[in-house]
């Protein structure tokens, strides 16, 4: 026995350490692909090695890994990456707050944090806070009145929702429309009380407002089916169904045209603190363009009252971690506007496809229509990703970008993955599905401190089957992991 080992040592020594991880991954994910599961998937990956100031990382494994598949989720790496790359880490989304001639003016620059639930309820604040701070400020400034509240979104176009994205979901969260001024992620957020059997549910919503018009037809009773409907461009909702018991955690829906939703609810929120509105709530696109314009000169007729900012990182964590349709697709437009002055899809998407032929990726290998992977006319190669991934672990900006990422056992979207695994808190990671279509790009970290990146594309994969693409997925990276850490003995 020791003779066979001293003789599998002494190959491994002669093909070298790499060539032998190479040989024993080859083996392991062309099993893994002989899974029946797989027999009528398509299946890009690529498996790479990184080392700091390598030209090039050494590729371990590919298939069909430049072949361009619907990479759903996985392309928000992209995304990410490329907003990383041209805004830079210092980068913050600015929203202002104007006074002008008796009107009070919100002047989007794209934010997709301002407002969010999720996000601010961490550190105790709520959807409205921004603007009831904004309402004592203006008060102990002592403005008791103001006329209109107008809402400048000229940063974006007024195309809220994508034309690829599926029509029949538009009441969920992951399809939230995108505006140049965002609230709450541009969702209604709502808990239910249930009253007597038989008898209508009580309800209220946060933020408190009269933006939506509210049917309630949800009645009190043994089960638990709550559900909301929105009519296509408008925000006539209609809550519907069996409540069984009160919601502790809010349920949503999404908000048609964002901006006028902001508006509407500083107006609210304003006159609520004793400020009275005496105008209307309007739109006016010219603001954003005359600030610029007047920038350096003297405007006392123009009083910047407020400024709320958002730095780059905690967009692009909420963008992968939590995988944030709206934030990805609030990164794509602002790339566009960067770029080009007009942010929009086309824009934006050419910005990033920029980005990736800059890292020597051929256009034969993408074709991007958005910004978070929810259209399927998308496509990319995992050998683009990996690229992507490696241009990060490379470059200036490794530590925002890794710490935008899920990490296995932790949090975000694989805080349920590798259960059951040493690869909890080894493997970082964005991972993504949309019918028929399962993926997972990232890191491993090896237990010795040398690190691996991967791109796992699956795409034609039968409805309602995600669970095993997942299992599958897992299997190559543990694959990976195991291949590494016994040629590294």
């Amino acid at each position: 026995m020791r003779h066979l080992c001293a003789v599998v040592g002494l190959i491994g020594l002669l093909l070298g350490g790499a060539s032998w991880s190479q040989a024993g991954l080859e083996s392991d994910i062309r099993d893994i692909l002989a899974d029946k599961y797989l027999q009528k998937v398509e299946a890009g990956i690529e498996v790479i090695q990184l080392e700091s100031g390598a030209a090039d990382p050494h590729i371990l494994y590919r298939h069909q890994s430049e072949i361009p598949y619907i990479p759903a989720s996985n392309l928000k790496l992209a995304t990410t990456s490329a907003a990383l790359h041209k805004l830079g880490p210092d980068f913050k989304f600015r929203t202002l707050l104007v006074l002008h001639e008796g009107d009070l003016i919100l002047v989007g620059d794209g934010d997709p944090a301002l407002g969010d639930y999720e996000l601010l309820r961490k550190s105790g604040w709520d959807v409205d806070t921004v603007f009831k701070n904004w309402a004592e400020l203006l008060k102990g400034r002592g403005i008791t009145s103001i006329r209109n509240v107008i809402v400048d979104d000229s940063v974006f176009d007024e195309v809220f929702i994508h034309p690829n994205w599926p029509a029949d979901q538009i009441n969920e969260h992951y399809m939230a429309e995108v505006g140049g001024v965002n609230l709450n992620a541009n969702l209604l957020n709502f808990q239910v009380k249930i009253t007597s059997v038989g008898q209508v549910v009580q309800y209220i919503t946060n933020p408190p407002t009269h933006y939506a018009t509210i049917r309630n037809i949800c009645v009190s009773g043994r089960q638990n089916a709550i559900w909301f409907s929105r009519m296509p461009q408008s925000n006539e909702i209609t809550l519907r169904g069996e409540a069984s018991r009160s919601t502790d955690v809010p349920v949503s829906v999404t908000m048609h045209d964002p901006p006028m939703y902001a508006a509407t609810v500083l107006s609210e929120t304003i006159r609520n603190a004793g400020i009275a509105v005496t105008g209307t709530v309007q739109r006016d696109r010219t603001i954003r363009t005359t600030l610029a314009v007047l920038q350096g000169e003297q405007k006392n007729d123009w009083v910047l009252s407020a400024v709320h900012e958002t730095g780059l990182s905690t967009v692009l964590a909420r963008t992968n971690k939590d995988s944030m349709n709206m934030y990805a697709e609030c990164l794509c437009k602002r790339l566009g506007f960067a770029t080009r002055g007009e942010g929009t899809w086309a824009n934006g998407t050419a910005a990033v496809g920029e980005f990736l032929k800059s890292l020597g990726i051929g256009e034969s290998e993408f074709k991007l229509d958005d910004g978070c992977g929810l259209s399927k006319e998308n496509r990319i190669s995992a050998n683009a990703l990996t690229r992507v991934l490696a241009h990060n672990f490379q470059g200036d900006y490794w530590p925002v970008f890794l710490n935008s990422l899920a990490v296995a056992g932790v949090d975000g979207t694989l805080n349920d993955r590798f259960t059951g695994t040493d690869l909890r808190g080894r493997v970082f990671a964005k991972s993504g599905y949309v019918a028929g279509v399962s993926s997972l790009s990232g890191y491993l970290k090896t237990n010795d401190g040398r690190w691996y990146a991967f791109s796992i594309l699956f795409n034609g994969i039968p409805r309602g089957t995600n669970s095993t693409a997942k299992v599958l997925q897992e299997r190559i990276v543990r694959a990976i992991d195991a291949t590494t850490a016994t040629a590294s003995r």
